[in-house]
């Protein structure tokens, strides 16, 4: 027989590809560490959040940069034609008188803080016409103007109010980002425990099947034995069905178990996401912690997002209330200039006799400007007022919620340690009850019955038992969480804004 050289070569492929083809099948198991760190790599809300963030501080740059001066240049060309009127004697109506004028300017301004405008700024202008026989005639400025306002617009709070309300929601989204990243660690310890309570589950579910195929086999041995009624094996048969419906129902609760943290841990976004196997190594326990609320409880308000978050809308509320009390005085502003003249047929030495200050120009006065009706400026000023005090009954109201969360969390914890110790106690129980009965069985003192239903009471006491240690840790997973603690005990820092070490 002949083998050609592309069976050879295909076998050979497959011989190479077969330890990447097991590896795919059998993944390694990934630990809870892993699975946060890939989280924090890949998870959509964390980097739609992260994006967030970048823009509020792209946005507070922007506000600041109302305040850069500004440069300004101009050139312009007129000409206006004037007709003259006609001679009263002769009738006849002189040539129009004609003035041409090219003007260009140089500046710089802007705004201060405080609501002062400026410019500083040069120009000359070369104007002629039929009255100087179109000789060149440059006037040539250069100075300083200013606006400064005393009552409406001057101080801080009227002017960097911008500034300060997109500093207020960059910082808002500065803590939505780490909120967001405490719940999806949360959430991938809540989804990696139930994974793992999922397959333990299952684990418990196959071995209740086995060992009713073990008493059915041993039924049926003895029911041809003639030890044993045909009822007793029945009962058994009917018992193995229907744990193999619960083993498919607990085979199901792993695949969505699995979907769900995939979905946490993962950037993928098609149906190959479904399609790939993750295992997860047992999850250690998360450090013990003995809960004390009312001594955790001023620290928590430090460290939580959403407290933090009320904080700075009570800020930007007291920023919007300062400026809406501003407003409710009159205009007054304070105007002046100051700067030098230059006349000369040339322009160069129209501008060096502004350099030589020679002729100074200036001006100084005032502008008033008052409403007949402040009814506008009051109301936005009351309702600025109502604002503010909304924000500081929000912010007692997080202050309430907090209270009561981390005291519901530490009764959580307290609950699930006498549940763990019950549970456990109960087990104990249940496997001594079922051995018994399995020994009274075989001497004939027992029933397939009883020996069924201890066999279920097991499962169910398994079930309890594993429940109530992986309540334990998403207990001890929840009080983290709210005391703000979650990126902490996970050696989790936010550097800057959004960039992450673990």
């Amino acid at each position: 027989m002949r083998i050609s050289f592309f069976t050879t070569s295909l076998c050979l492929g497959l011989v190479a590809l077969a330890p990447c083809l097991r590896a795919q099948s059998t993944p390694e198991p990934i630990t809870l560490n892993e699975a946060i760190r890939q989280a924090l790599a890949k998870n959509y809300s964390i980097k739609a959040q992260g994006f967030g963030t970048n823009a509020t501080r792209a946005d507070l740059a922007a506000e600041w940069g109302a305040f850069h001066p500004g440069f300004r240049g101009t050139y312009t060309h007129s000409e206006d034609g004037s007709p003259q009127s006609s001679d009263p004697f002769t009738g006849n109506r002189p040539p129009s008188s004609i003035v041409e004028s090219d003007t260009f300017s140089l500046g710089v301004g802007g705004i201060a803080p405080w609501g002062m405008s400026y410019q500083v700024s040069g120009y000359s202008q070369n104007q002629r016409g039929t009255f100087n026989a179109f000789a060149d005639n440059y006037f040539s400025f250069a100075g300083l103007e200013i606006t400064q306002p005393l009552l409406k617009g001057f101080g801080f709070d009227a002017n960097l109010v911008s500034v300060r309300l997109a500093r207020a929601s960059h910082g808002v989204s500065q803590w939505q980002y780490k909120q967001t990243v405490m719940n999806i660690v949360t959430s991938v310890i809540y989804a990696y425990l139930e994974l793992d309570f999922a397959h333990k589950n299952l684990e418990i579910a196959i071995r209740s099947r086995d060992l009713a195929s073990g008493l059915l086999k041993e039924n049926e041995k003895r029911f041809e034995a003639g030890s044993l009624s045909a009822a007793d094996v029945t009962s058994a048969r009917t018992r193995v069905a229907t744990r193999e419906e619960a083993i498919l129902i607990a085979t199901r609760s792993v695949k969505v178990s699995a979907n769900f943290l995939k979905g946490l841990i993962s950037d993928d976004n098609t149906t190959a996401l479904l399609d790939r196997n993750l295992a997860i190594a047992k999850p250690a326990p998360l450090p013990d912690h003995v809960p004390n609320p009312a001594f955790e409880f001023a620290a928590a308000l430090e460290r939580r997002p959403d407290y933090q978050q009320a904080k700075l809308n009570v800020r930007r509320a007291d920023v919007n209330r300062r400026y809406r009390r501003n407003q409710l005085m009159p205009q007054v502003n304070l105007v002046g200039s100051l700067g030098y003249n230059g006349l000369d047929n040339h322009v160069s030495k129209s501008q060096l006799q502004v350099l030589d200050r020679d002729s100074r120009s200036y001006s100084l006065g005032a502008v008033v400007s008052v409403p007949l009706t402040f009814a506008a400026e009051r109301g936005r000023y009351r309702s600025a007022t109502f604002n503010l005090q909304q924000a500081e009954m929000n912010l007692a109201a997080v202050e309430q919620d907090i209270v009561v969360a981390l005291g519901n969390a530490a009764s959580q914890i307290n609950t699930a340690k006498q549940r763990v110790e019950v549970t456990t106690y109960s087990l104990g129980l249940a496997e001594q009850n079922l051995d018994a009965e399995v020994k009274k069985l075989r001497a004939g003192t027992g029933s397939t019955f009883f020996v069924l239903a201890q066999q279920e009471i097991l499962a169910g006491a398994e079930i309890s038992a594993y429940r109530a240690e992986t309540d334990l840790q998403r207990a001890l997973a929840d009080y983290n969480l709210q005391r703000g603690m979650t990126l902490d005990e996970h050696g989790i820092t936010i550097e800057g804004d959004t960039d992450m070490r673990y």
